[in-house]
């Protein structure tokens, strides 16, 4: 049975009682993530304990200075890494609960050979880990990890370094998408303000986040706009970027990330769908405001997430037309959930 509450007391146990541990994360990591896992690995490492990050995908061009002092983060080689996990103590995934989103560390994960918690905030946990740290009211895993943190050290010990800082910074920063979305809270802020005493730097980080973008992606931010399509009155907006777009532009697929969030900028939406044609299959994201369920929506195409930010990945030869229809009723389905749709004249 998963529990989903912050044991303060159990996590103290958890790494008091245990030497080396696996910090790991879903694939394609964003900065929630990526911060999350140094953050945790930094103070991990200034208690005495010994950690290595093994994550699945390479880490995105814009979240490399976050690794760039006495880097940390591996890419998963089976040769390389098999058996140092193994013997490993304890592996700690972050920013997921679900363990086929681990890609290459989910069969460690699901072993049972090893002691597995988990650190998240997203809806709906698989059964899997043997302990969860898990609130879906915070705003970003990076969030838990300084209040766990702070709820160890006075037991522990150890310090969260400039380096711990910055990347704890990053993930609440862009989880909270630069302190716009709901539950950016005055203890976030207060939060934020800690590690900015602690070195993060908070226009230094914006930048190389936000502006050290490829020349593709201003072209796809064009391909987006040029797809954009209204639906159910203004409520709804859909944009799509093709495998074609990618390779016009010279892009890649996570050059896209954001894009989602372009049509509110316009008064009226209340839900944003993007389609992104993968090379085998799709990726929906979708993000919503008010009483309007992005998870909802999320999970009739095999996704999870968060109330208003979610996102699936759907597999199988479906076709651009069949994608975009099926978006489109089941977005009216959940804007008719939600009671914001007008009525139907007959």
């Amino acid at each position: 049975m998963v529990n989903n509450k912050l044991d303060f007391s159990s996590f103290i146990h958890q790494v008091s009682g245990h030497e080396s541990f696996i910090i790991t994360t879903h694939v394609n990591p964003d900065g929630d993530a990526l911060g999350s896992e140094i953050g945790l690995a930094e103070w991990l490492l200034s208690i005495g304990k010994q950690v290595r990050i093994i994550n699945h995908s390479p880490t995105p061009y814009n979240y490399l200075f976050l690794d760039h002092e006495r880097p940390t983060i591996e890419q998963f080689d089976e040769a390389k890494h098999t058996e140092s996990i193994r013997q490993a103590e304890m592996i700690m995934v972050l920013d997921v609960n679900d363990p086929e989103r681990t890609r290459s560390l989910g069969p460690f994960v699901t072993s049972g050979k090893l002691p597995v918690i988990v650190i998240d905030h997203h809806l709906n946990p698989k059964e899997f880990a043997s302990q969860y740290y898990i609130d879906t009211e915070a705003c970003s895993t990076g969030e838990l990890i300084m209040r766990l943190i702070d709820a160890a050290k006075p037991v522990l010990g150890g310090t969260i370094s400039s380096k711990g800082a910055t990347a704890l910074y990053v993930a609440i920063m862009t989880d909270t998408g630069s302190f716009r979305f709901p539950r950016t809270t005055a203890t976030v802020m207060r939060m934020c303000a800690d590690l900015i005493e602690l070195g993060a730097d908070p226009v230094a980080t914006y930048n190389e986040v936000y502006n050290t973008s490829p020349a593709g992606r201003l072209l796809l931010i064009r391909d987006a706009l040029n797809s954009l399509e209204y639906h159910y009155d203004g409520l709804m907006a859909f944009q799509h970027i093709s495998q074609a777009n990618l390779r016009a532009a010279d892009a890649m697929e996570e050059d896209v990330d954001g894009l989602v969030q372009m049509p509110f900028q316009v008064k009226g939406i209340v839900m944003s769908v993007f389609l992104l044609e993968l090379k085998e299959g799709w990726k929906v994201s979708t993000r919503s405001k008010n009483d309007v369920s992005a998870a909802r929506f999320a999970q009739s195409f095999g996704g999870n997430g968060h109330f208003h930010a979610a996102g699936a990945r759907v597999h199988g030869p479906r076709t651009y037309e069949e994608m975009h229809n099926a978006i489109v009723e089941n977005a009216g389905k959940i804007l008719a959930e939600a009671g914001v749709l007008k009525p139907q004249v007959a």
